[in-house]
C-alpha cells in the first residue's frame, strides 16, 4: 500500500467516524472504531481494588507490609516506627477484635492496610491546637501500602477508600496524624482533603505528631 493508499484509509475512517457520530454519539462512535480501546484504557487501578475487613488469614503479609514500612522510613531517616512502636500483630488482633482492622485487596492480593479506630482518641483528646466540632469520630492509625506497589497512588486510593468507609460507618468527622518529617504521607493527607488542626504526642520518644481533620458535610 502506498502513501496515497494511506490517506485514502484515514480518509474514510475520519467520514465513518463523523457519519457513526451522527447516528450514535461521539462517545459511542469512538469506542466501536478504536474497537474497545478507550474502554480498556478507562479500566483504571482503582476498578480492581477494594477495602475490606481482615481476616485472621490476613496476618501475615499485613506483617510483612509493616516491616518493609519500618524498614522504608528507617532508610529515610525517620524515627516512625522505630524501637518497637509500630504496628505489630497484637495490634492487628486487637483492631479486629474492635472491627477496626482493614486491607486494600486487588486481584485478592494485599496491598495496603488501615485501621479505623472509633471512640475518644485520649492522644488525640490532648491537641495542642483545636478539633472542630464535637461529632463523634474515627482515627485512622496504622496506615500502610505493600512496598512492592509504591508510586502506583495506592496510598490516596487506601485513604480515600477509608473516608468512604468511614461515611458508611456513619462518621463525618474522620481523624488522623503522622510524624511532622514524613512528607510522603503529609503530601498524602493534603491531597483526600484534611485539614491540619495541630500537635498530638504519643508517650514514647519521637512520638510527636501532626494532626489533622476532615469533616464531612
Amino acid at each position: 500500500m502506498g502513501y496515497e493508499d494511506k490517506d485514502y484509509v484515514t480518509r474514510m475512517a475520519k467520514q465513518a467516524g463523523e457519519v457513526l457520530g451522527g447516528l450514535l454519539g461521539k462517545k459511542d462512535a469512538e469506542e466501536i472504531l478504536s474497537f474497545g480501546e478507550e474502554k480498556r484504557a478507562s479500566d483504571t487501578l482503582v476498578d480492581a481494588i477494594i477495602l475490606r475487613k481482615t481476616v485472621k488469614a490476613d496476618i501475615p503479609e499485613i506483617l510483612v507490609i509493616f516491616e518493609d514500612a519500618k524498614n522504608y522510613l528507617k532508610e529515610q531517616g525517620s524515627p516512625q516506627w522505630q524501637d518497637g512502636h509500630g504496628p505489630t500483630e497484637d495490634s492487628i488482633l486487637k483492631d479486629m477484635a474492635s472491627d477496626a482492622s482493614y486491607v486494600l485487596v486487588q486481584n485478592e492480593a494485599i496491598i495496603g492496610t488501615i485501621a479505623l479506630v472509633g471512640g475518644v482518641d485520649p492522644v488525640y483528646e490532648a491537641i495542642e491546637g483545636e478539633w472542630q466540632g464535637d461529632l463523634d469520630y474515627v482515627s485512622l492509625h496504622r496506615v500502610a501500602v505493600s512496598q512492592r506497589t509504591r508510586s502506583k497512588g495506592l496510598g490516596k486510593v487506601l485513604l480515600e477508600q477509608s473516608i468512604e468507609k468511614a461515611k458508611e460507618l456513619g462518621y463525618q468527622d474522620i481523624r488522623i496524624d503522622t510524624y511532622p518529617a514524613n512528607k510522603p504521607m503529609l503530601r498524602l493527607i493534603d491531597k483526600v482533603g484534611f485539614s491540619y488542626c495541630g500537635m498530638v504526642q504519643f508517650p514514647f520518644k519521637h512520638g510527636e505528631r501532626k494532626a489533622f481533620q476532615l469533616l464531612i458535610q
